[in-house]
């Protein structure tokens, strides 16, 4: 990686702030530091362009809701985002056990197994709760897994968040050629893998999502049918304040031959479900639908 020197004055700024706002928080306790992230987002997130875009997915996806439902729900999204991003300042003190009884984990039998016996697996996440955490709760209870992400533009943010996540990671694959590559070499070894498969992308197969086409992520699908693994469709839900439940559903097995439209519609009844029962919990502020549909 290039110096820092090297970079833009706007993305050292960045890295500065940032490095402060963790310092800052750190000297928080998690429930303090937490929570003034939440006081945060949910303040100053509804007067930015992205609470426009929250507002106009939740009213499409889910209309049955009355407006003030929706007002509540997308208060709770901002605030459980704020929350997330300060709780990057914690990750580490969740991970070596200085918070202790802070993260659950329901229906990871199975999973478990797989990891004891050294056998491959694919962990199909969203930006759920604290998505974070997933990494840090299978690393405690199983195994380190191998961390499918994309890079921040900010490649001095991209390296601080990289940084945090290295201690209980068995890998960080970016998306592209790179990463498939790390992908495979996990796989190949019986190590596991987390995706998160609920963000936009402009390439991909369209594949309903709240009854609207959203362009899906294949990739998933190819690793699984590939080496003949299950998919397990996971989530970490926000149970109060820094406090989780990482919640194991039973796993998804994906023939040579399935269509591709319908394996991955299947993964995104899952996702659905999930914000259906807790629309506060996810991530409304990015453009997941194309503008028209």
């Amino acid at each position: 990686m290039s110096t820092p020197l090297r970079h833009p004055l706007r993305y050292r700024l960045e890295a500065a702030g940032a490095r402060l706002l963790f310092s800052l928080l750190g000297a928080l306790s998690a429930d303090r530091g937490s929570a003034f992230g939440g006081w945060l987002a949910r303040t100053f997130g509804p007067l930015t362009g992205a609470h426009g875009v929250a507002q106009q997915n939740m009213a499409r996806a889910l209309p049955e809701l009355s407006n003030q439902a929706r007002k509540e729900a997308l208060a709770d999204a901002w605030t459980n985002f704020g929350r997330t991003m300060a709780e990057y300042a914690f990750l580490l003190k969740l991970f070596d056990g200085r918070e202790p009884g802070r993260i659950q984990i329901e229906g990871g039998e199975a999973l478990g197994a797989l990891a004891a016996a050294n056998q491959p697996a694919i962990l199909a996440s969203a930006h759920f709760g604290n998505w974070e955490v997933l990494g840090v709760a299978v690393a405690q209870a199983m195994k380190p897994m191998t961390f499918v992400y994309r890079p921040a533009n900010n490649p001095l943010v991209d390296k601080m968040i990289a940084d945090i996540r290295a201690p209980y990671a068995a890998g960080l694959a970016p998306k592209g050629a790179g990463g498939a590559r790390d992908i495979v070499a996990a796989l190949k070894s019986g190590g596991h893998v987390v995706m998160l498969v609920d963000q936009k992308i402009n390439t991909g197969v369209e594949a309903p999502f709240f009854g609207r086409g959203a362009m899906t992520g294949p990739a998933v699908v190819r690793f699984a049918q590939r080496f003949d693994c299950p998919v397990f469709p996971v989530r970490v839900e926000r149970t109060k304040g820094a406090y989780f439940k990482v919640i194991v559903d039973q796993p998804l097995r994906f023939a040579a031959d399935e269509d591709m439209q319908s394996a991955l519609t299947r993964i995104n009844q899952h996702i659905e479900g999930w914000i259906r029962t807790t629309p506060g919990q996810w991530l409304w502020m990015h453009r997941r639908w194309p503008k028209n549909s």
